[in-house]
C-alpha cells in the first residue's frame, strides 16, 4: 500500500457496504452512510473508518492484513509510536472492516498521501487556501439556497476549516458553518463531501470554478474540483 495507501485499498473492493455499530467507537448518534468516513476530534487526532467488499482476485485477506500492519508499522517507525493505531482490521466473508486512529490530520495527510488540512481559516489562509470557491451556508444542519463567496467565509478568521479531497463522509467536532458547494450537509456536524457540483448552483459562479461547454479541464481544474472546505465552530 504505498503512495496513495487507501486509494489502492478502495480500488480492491468490488462493492460498498453500509457501516453500522459505530457506537463502540464512541460516536453516539453519527452512523456513516459511506463505506469510506473520518471523524476528527477535538483534540485534532482522525478515526478512518473503512469498510468495503474485498476483491479475491487481487488480494487475499491475510495478505491485505499483513500489508496494513506493514505499513502502520513503518510509518509509527518514522514518525513515533503509535502515532497511527490499528483500532479494528478484520476480514472476513471477504468484507474488509479497517479502523485506523491518526494522531494529527497531517499525519492522515502524509500516510494517504492526500490532502487533508485542519484549522483555523487564518491558518489555512497563511498555508495557500485561497477559499475562491462558493459556499453554502448552513443553519442548524440545513444549507441555505443561495450560494455566498469565499469573502464571507474568511471573515470568521478564528473558525475552524477542514479542507480534504472528495469523496468522504465526514464528522466534525462542532456544528458546520459552511461548506463548499460539492459538499452534502447530513447534520449539523457532518458533511458528506461528494466532490461533485449540483446540477444548478443558485447564485455566485466565480471564474476559478468556472467550467465551459467544450473545454476539457485541466488537471489542476480537476484536483480543485475535488477539493471540498467544511468550515464548523469549536464545540462548545
Amino acid at each position: 500500500m504505498k503512495g496513495k495507501k487507501k486509494g489502492m485499498l478502495l480500488a480492491l473492493a468490488l462493492g460498498a457496504v453500509t457501516l453500522t455499530g459505530c457506537e463502540m467507537l464512541g460516536f453516539d448518534s453519527w452512523q456513516p452512510q459511506e463505506p469510506n468516513a473520518v471523524s476528527i476530534a477535538e483534540d485534532g487526532s482522525v478515526t478512518e473508518i473503512i469498510k468495503d467488499t474485498l476483491d479475491a482476485a487481487y488480494y487475499s485477506a491475510t495478505e491485505l492484513e499483513t500489508m496494513i500492519q506493514t505499513e502502520v508499522a513503518q510509518y509509527n517507525s518514522a514518525h513515533g509510536e503509535d502515532t497511527i493505531q490499528i483500532d479494528t482490521l478484520e476480514t472476513e466473508d471477504k468484507t474488509v472492516n479497517l479502523v485506523l486512529k491518526y494522531a494529527t490530520a497531517e499525519d492522515y495527510a502524509r500516510f494517504n498521501n492526500t490532502e487533508f488540512f485542519y484549522g483555523t481559516v487564518i491558518s489555512a489562509q497563511l498555508d495557500g487556501y485561497l477559499f475562491d470557491v462558493p459556499y453554502k451556508k448552513v443553519e442548524d444542519g440545513v444549507a441555505q439556497a443561495n450560494a455566498v463567496s469565499g469573502s464571507e467565509v474568511i471573515r470568521g478568521m478564528d473558525k475552524q476549516v477542514l479542507v480534504l479531497k472528495a469523496p468522504m463522509e465526514v464528522h466534525v467536532p462542532g456544528d458546520v458553518l459552511y461548506t463548499s458547494t460539492n459538499a452534502e450537509v447530513l447534520a449539523k456536524d457532518v458533511v458528506d463531501a461528494t466532490g461533485e457540483q449540483e446540477e444548478e448552483d443558485s447564485g455566485l459562479i466565480l471564474p476559478s470554478n468556472a467550467v465551459y461547454k467544450g473545454k476539457e479541464a485541466s488537471f489542476t481544474e480537476r484536483a480543485a474540483a475535488n477539493r471540498v472546505y467544511i468550515i464548523f465552530d469549536d464545540i462548545e
